[in-house]
Order: C-alpha cells, then sequence, then structure tokens
C-alpha cells in the first residue's frame, strides 16, 4: 500500500492486487462480498476484488475504530457504497490492472477513479460517444502522440465526478465539460436533484497511470 500526495480534503493510497490477502484478512469480510467475488468468472478477477475490499476494510478501520469485520456497508440508488455508520468518513474506490486507488475524506462526497496509460486507438470514436463537443475538439487539437494521455485524464475525470454525486453513468457522460488536463477545475452537472457543482483534480502518477479525484461542492 502506498500513500499519495493527494489533493485537499483528500487522502489517498495504491494498492497493488497482485497477490490473494491471506485468510484472517478474508475474513473480514462480509458474506455479501464473498458472494459477489464468487460470480466473477476469472481467478484474476476474483482475487483483485478481494484484495481490494480487504483493503479498504482495513483503511476504514484505522480511520473509524470500528473493526475490519465489523463495518457495515449501504448502497446508494445507483450503486454507490458508504459506511452505515459514517463516523465522519466517506470513501471511494477505483481499480484499473491490478491496482485499485481508495481515497478517503473527513467530509462531503467524494469520487474517485484510476486508469493505467496505454495505446487508446480508438480514443476520437470513444470520445464523440462520451465527451462534450469542446473535448471532443480539445482532443482533436491534441498531438496524436499525446491522445491517449488526454482521452484517459478526460475519462477518469469524468467517471471521478459521477462517482462523487452517486449517479455513476446514468448520467450520459457527455451531458458535462470536466476538461482534459491535469487542472483543477469546477464542474458543473445536471443531475434530477438540480444542478450540483464538482471540484475535481487530476494527476498523472509515474509514467503509466493517471488519477482524478472528485468532491461535491454543492447541490443546487
Amino acid at each position: 500500500m502506498f500513500a499519495l500526495n493527494a489533493p485537499a480534503p483528500f487522502q489517498g493510497w495504491l494498492v497493488e492486487l497482485h497477490e490473494m490477502p491471506p485468510l484472517e484478512r478474508l475474513a473480514t469480510l462480509s458474506a455479501s462480498e464473498h458472494e459477489r467475488a464468487s460470480r466473477f468468472v476469472f481467478e484474476r478477477d476474483r482475487r483483485r476484488y478481494l484484495a481490494a475490499h480487504c483493503d479498504l476494510r482495513q483503511l476504514l478501520a484505522s480511520r473509524t475504530g470500528i473493526a475490519a469485520g465489523a463495518l457495515v456497508f449501504e448502497e446508494g440508488p445507483f450503486g454507490k457504497p458508504s459506511l452505515t455508520d459514517k463516523r465522519g468518513c466517506s470513501f471511494n474506490m477505483s481499480h484499473s490492472e491490478d491496482v485499485a486507488l481508495i481515497a478517503l475524506a473527513d467530509t462531503g462526497e467524494i469520487g474517485v477513479d484510476v486508469e493505467m496509460l496505454r495505446a487508446m486507438p480508438d480514443a476520437m470514436d470513444l470520445a464523440r460517444q462520451n465527451f462534450s463537443a469542446s473535448e471532443c475538439a480539445e482532443l482533436a487539437a491534441t498531438r496524436p502522440e499525446d491522445q491517449a494521455l488526454a482521452f484517459l485524464l478526460g475519462w477518469t475525470r469524468k467517471e471521478a465526478c459521477l462517482k462523487a454525486i452517486g449517479s455513476g453513468l446514468s448520467i450520459a457522460p457527455n451531458i458535462f465539460t470536466a476538461g482534459l488536463g491535469t487542472e483543477p477545475l469546477s464542474v458543473g452537472i445536471p443531475t434530477p436533484q438540480g444542478q450540483a457543482t464538482v471540484r475535481v483534480h487530476s494527476f498523472r502518477h509515474g509514467t503509466h497511470m493517471v488519477c482524478s479525484f472528485a468532491v461535491v461542492e454543492a447541490t443546487a
């Protein structure tokens, strides 16, 4: 587990998912987590899920003072998890390949997303389906060798924003603009409950990963 220098109000960790957790840590997971893990067809995906959730419980136990196995989760209307006993701690998690990004915050609704950098020959086609008109224009103006990075920054920013408001992809990602860079930005997102304002931050970690963090600032 590696602590990131995450922007306020977040605390962030990168955790590796290469190995199956030991039995004593697996025992901290709930029956529903074990049942969900059993649905994965591939052992690789089952291992990643179990390892990520064990690490999440460990971090939340350290923050709240509640034993890892005693933590109880609930889900929002679109599946966003939170602690039933929040104890002043919100969290979110994302994973890409064998790495998970976990973020905690003392207050506020937060969302995170992580992606491993990779070739994106279909970046423009995907952008036309998921990005706003201004983001598509920005991507088209980006040098071809930088388009994969720009696309993945844009995608993680959108995912983090939507996870922060708890909507997932029930809100189309192309109806708001989060940008394709790393600069902090306050993003307006229309929701069925009104206009949400979400602050999003992004950075590139090393040469192979991009991370985005988002927190809800206001809902009109």
